[in-house]
């Protein structure tokens, strides 16, 4: 009986094509250093010599494997149903900005969720709707499952205590991503999502609040992927 937890043979081809045409945004490791970034695949190759996976290489790659004697590299990401996927690659050959590495034997799939969070760049707002309480959250990260900001407008005057509770649901939510040299501003549109952590800054005297998506739809699911694979770009040309 095939292992529920494996991904292997054509199954595994058709995974590989999705995360291309997805631009699905991957964890990269190597084993052996700190070196650890998002990436995604952008193509593939068939080759007399077996068939290969075609990474876009971050930046700072070749400098944290210049000493390293076995290449040891793995990877995860979130599929579709949001579970997580790993496989990993002993050796890797780098063509340009490409990293060539050959197919796994098979991808696992574990039964637990996860979402990468990452910093966003300053001016990355989320703005809110529920009930008659609208305003703005000033975002610090963000991730594909949910955002982490601190509110920073509000349309009532001098509220007291955090204008949220745990499990608040949120309504008409629109993130803006600001615009830069690479990327016109981005507008991602979630139905609701709900408020999973609360926390006072006690020096600015604001409140912080973690929220989770609950229903966002495809397209804007796709353009929040392309929007966080743009921030981490960014950050990595500014190091």
């Amino acid at each position: 009986m095939p292992d529920p937890g494996k991904i292997e043979g054509p199954k595994l081809d058709a995974l590989f094509e999705s995360l291309i045409t997805e631009k699905t945004i991957l964890s990269m490791y190597v084993a052996g250093t700190d070196f650890q970034r998002l990436t995604c695949i952008i193509g593939a190759e068939r080759t007399p010599e077996g068939n290969r996976l075609l990474v876009d290489c971050p930046e700072g790659f070749t400098q944290a494997t210049a000493k390293t004697e076995t290449l040891d590299i793995r990877f995860n990401f979130n599929g579709k149903d949001q579970l997580e996927y790993l496989f990993s690659t002993s050796s890797g050959t780098l063509s340009g900005s490409t990293l060539k590495v050959p197919f796994p034997d098979y991808v696992e799939r574990l039964q637990r969720r996860k979402n990468f969070r990452i910093d966003t760049l300053p001016g990355t707002r989320l703005y809110f709707s529920t009930g008659k309480l609208e305003g703005q959250i000033d975002l610090i990260n963000i991730s594909l499952g949910g955002a982490f900001g601190m509110l920073s407008k509000l349309n009532q005057e001098n509220p007291t205590g955090s204008v949220f509770k745990v499990n608040q649901r949120l309504y008409k939510i629109r993130i803006v991503f600001p615009s830069d040299k690479l990327m016109e501003q981005k507008t991602v549109f979630v139905k609701k999502a709900e408020v999973r952590r609360i926390e006072r800054d006690r020096e600015r005297k604001r409140y912080k609040y973690a929220l989770e998506f609950m229903n966002i739809d495809k397209e804007n699911h796709q353009e929040l992927t392309k929007a966080i694979y743009h921030i981490q770009r960014q950050f990595l040309q500014n190091r």
